[in-house]
């Protein structure tokens, strides 16, 4: 043993730099003058010392310390690169460690340490720094695919807010969480736990054995409820003791933190438009992660985008039973109003109806025109509905032909013209012979004119005129209903094809929906309408067609 010592000492008497000999326990048993000398030392003082006991910075000794323990398990050599005193103050080395033969079977380890040059260092630094800079792209690379492949399984499911609950949970583990349980802020106030994830399937149960619900607290200062109640998120890096002694004013938070035996959280709010519909906690049980604020931001950007999906999912849960609300309404207008109504007017009809030898009631016949009057009110009212609601939901069915437009407009001025003459209106049919035809649905079309007519007429004074034109224009047929009644106040033009739309000075007992109505109508046949107006001058409603063919003469378009 002396002589194998007295050989090494005869050996790091030539050497230039600093050396040390490690015995197995990580003693030293010999060194260099130069590697005592750095340390202030004389080599026989150093005999026998351990690292830790070095005076060097401690995270240099316990990386010097992981090395040799590993070169002892390898036995393969090993390097690095660590600050190490010198005479002129701390500069970068560079590291070898070496196995080598000790006492007996025993192996001890060489460590020698070369003082890298200026430029050395430079380059040493600049490579670290490039090492840092690559993971860190590494690392906001995987983050963003971690959030791609989120986001993609999310807007891929189903939207059902429960259902999107649960595959949050889950794709927080293993990425982000040992532990990730989800629960949802109801509007009365109670938090519901809606769904959970564990990195064990087997400990699940510990999650079912938290509460399930919970009253909203507002006095929480710490956990779930602060976060529920604040929207902030909550970092904690270290579950301690005092963390949990703070916690008491609000048992559920140490109850979970203990039963999950959690060393580390986050708990990120759910927010969408102004409002918190729920918190995601995250937990490091197990694994020994500690979250910092780089993890903090990756999860506040998945929850982020998550609230959105979860949001939109529940947006579309109430569209969908509101439309279901609409067509259970539409099938009692439709079924259990029109039947009664047929009945009244079965019944007003035999009322009006002269009978041979009768003499007519004029009593009988005033009332029983007004109960006809009002059953047909009523009947276009519903009609009116239930076209609206087929329009929402674009299904309503169009039977298309071939169709001359003179012949459409001439039926439509045919069938207001009576009611024109009762109110002193004079209808003027203004069509040029050659327009191409259109494929449209007849009976739509009508609807169409039937309601511009129809406002018309309500809307021109005695002795007012209505003209009905058409005209070709590019592709398309051009129909107009002009009359030289009020005319419409330029704030309310834009809104006149607006469902409930109605004249501010109308004493109308309709639905508002005839324009809006006709608008749906028009462009279901790929058309458009519009509106003009000059108050006291009257109002033009204008709507194209496609024609089918091309005019050999186009007309030119006096309206447009």
């Amino acid at each position: 043993m002396r002589e194998q010592t007295d050989r090494w000492a005869s050996v790091f008497e030539a050497l230039p730099d600093p050396a040390y000999l490690l015995d197995e326990t990580g003693r030293i048993s010999a060194c260099s003058k130069v590697g005592a000398r750095v340390l202030g030392l004389e080599p026989t003082e150093l005999a026998g010392r351990r690292w830790g006991e070095l005076p060097v910075e401690l995270q240099v000794l316990a990386r010097l310390e992981a090395e040799r323990s590993k070169v002892l398990s390898t036995g393969s050599a090993s390097t690095l690169e660590s600050p190490w005193p010198t005479p002129g103050g701390p500069s970068l080395h560079a590291f070898q460690l070496t196995l080598v033969p000790g006492e007996g079977a025993g192996m001890q380890v060489l460590v020698t340490a070369r003082s890298l040059s200026e430029a050395e260092t430079v380059y040493a630094r600049a490579l670290e720094m490039e090492q840092a800079a690559r993971a860190e792209v590494e690392t906001a690379e995987r983050r963003r695919s971690f959030l791609y492949q989120a986001m993609s399984t999310l807007f891929a499911h189903p939207p059902d807010p429960q259902g999107m609950y649960t595959l949050l949970a889950h794709l927080a583990v293993p990425d982000l969480a040992d532990w990730c349980l989800v629960d949802a802020l109801e509007q009365d106030a109670w938090v519901s736990r809606v769904a959970s994830a564990c990195l064990d399937p087997t400990q699940e149960e510990k999650a079912r054995a938290l509460p399930q619900r919970m009253e909203l607290r507002t006095d929480a200062p710490i956990g779930l409820m602060r976060v529920l109640r604040t929207g902030e998120s909550e970092l904690v890096p270290a579950v301690t003791d005092s963390l949990l002694r703070a916690a008491v004013a609000e048992p559920h938070h140490p109850q979970l933190l203990s039963l999950l035996q959690a060393r580390s959280y986050m708990i990120v709010p759910l927010r969408a438009r102004g409002n918190t519909l729920g918190a995601v906690t995250f937990v490091a049980s197990h694994s020994g992660r500690r979250y910092g604020q780089e993890d903090l931001a990756l999860a506040e950007d998945l929850c982020q985008r998550a609230s959105l999906a979860i949001d939109n999912a529940r947006l579309f849960g109430e569209s969908r039973r509101a439309t279901r609300a609409r067509e259970d309404l539409l099938a009692v207008v439709s079924h259990d109003l029109r039947n009664p109504l047929n009945v009244v007017q079965l019944g007003s009809a035999l009322l009006l109806r002269e009978r041979p030898g009768v003499a007519r009631d004029e009593h009988v016949i005033k009332h029983a025109t007004r109960i006809r009057d009002a059953s047909d009110r009523a009947l276009r009212l519903i009609s009116d509905l239930l076209d609206w609601g087929r329009l929402e939901e674009g299904r309503l069915p169009l039977e298309l032909r071939e169709e001359e437009p003179s012949a459409l407009l001439a039926d439509a001025v045919d069938s207001v013209r009576a009611l024109a003459e009762a109110h002193q209106l004079h209808v003027t049919l203004d069509v040029p012979d050659n327009l191409p035809h259109v494929r449209c649905d007849r009976t739509r079309v009508l609807q169409v004119l039937g309601n511009l007519l129809g406002n018309a007429v309500k809307f021109t004074e005695a002795g007012g005129h209505i003209t009905v034109s058409a005209r070709t224009r590019g592709t398309e047929i051009r129909l107009y209903v002009r009359d030289t009644g009020k005319g419409i106040a330029p704030e309310q033009l834009p809104y006149v094809f607006d469902r409930y739309w109605q004249a501010k000075d109308a004493a109308s007992r309709g639905t508002g929906l005839g324009l809006a109505i006709a608008k749906g109508l028009v462009e279901a046949h790929g058309g458009h309408i519009w509106a003009e107006s000059t108050p006291g001058l009257g109002s033009t409603f204008s709507f194209s067609l496609p024609a089918l063919q091309a005019s050999r003469q186009p007309t030119e378009d006096a309206h447009s």
